[in-house]
């Protein structure tokens, strides 16, 4: 089981976000299609909000993967997508000096698929020295026992498997200071959270400023308490 040398920062690591493409989208049903789309759109949303390097990357861009997500390239103007004629992220020049560049040595990387577009890069890093976390759920497969058998090979190589939710929080450290991007992020991309929210502003007695903090204000329907 893989150990991380030090909690993950908003300055010690860079997001490696691999062929989240439209076509590879539509057809890797591991998990359900909206949820994985919300999975991305947080774990993508997350580096936007405390500002980590995102690399982005497609394979056969002009085949049946097709482009990179629409709303991946609106959140991230500023970033050039690499289109790559290598399988393996970590085989092409153009994409492994991107990571160089960046300077940080924590990966974390999601990819469609796993077992290749997410496996093959961060072992490949693990052998360069690189600390992996592959976020397991902001990935896909073309079933659920790829993923498991992927996430097996994964951590025995040496790689923290986790989640969007877990780097989010790890990352926000502290809730006096990063819990709006918490609220923001876990109510926009996951359905629970929402729902505890819309609660939780329907009644207390804090709520305006909690709501105005996450800026859910023009998001009905949630009601504000007033005393």
């Amino acid at each position: 089981m893989a150990l991380p040398q030090s909690e993950l920062t908003p300055d010690n690591c860079a997001f490696l976000m691999i062929d989240h493409q439209v076509g590879l989208l539509s057809f890797l049903t591991s998990i359900d299609p909206i949820q994985l789309k919300n999975n991305i759109l947080g774990h993508a949303k997350t580096a936007k909000a405390f500002g980590i390097p995102v690399i982005m990357g497609t394979s056969w861009p002009t085949g049946p993967n097709g482009p990179t997500m629409p709303e991946l390239l609106y959140l991230f103007p500023e970033v050039n997508v690499i289109d790559r004629p290598f399988v393996n992220f970590w085989n092409d020049p153009d994409s492994k000096a991107a990571v160089e560049a960046t300077g940080r040595k924590k990966l974390v990387i999601s990819g469609l698929a796993t077992e290749v577009c997410a496996a093959f890069p961060a072992i490949a890093a693990l052998r360069d020295g690189y600390e992996v976390y592959v976020v397991i759920d902001a990935s896909a497969d073309f079933n659920p026992m790829i993923t498991q058998v992927t996430t097996t090979r994964l951590a025995a190589a040496g790689c923290i498997v986790t989640s969007w939710v877990a780097v989010l929080a790890e990352l926000a450290n502290n809730t006096q200071i990063n819990g709006k991007h918490i609220g923001k992020l876990l109510s926009e991309h996951m359905p629970q959270y929402y729902a505890a929210m819309n609660s939780y502003l329907g009644s207390a007695a804090n709520a305006e400023q909690t709501a105005e903090a996450v800026g859910l204000t023009g998001n009905p329907p949630i009601p504000i308490a007033k005393e």
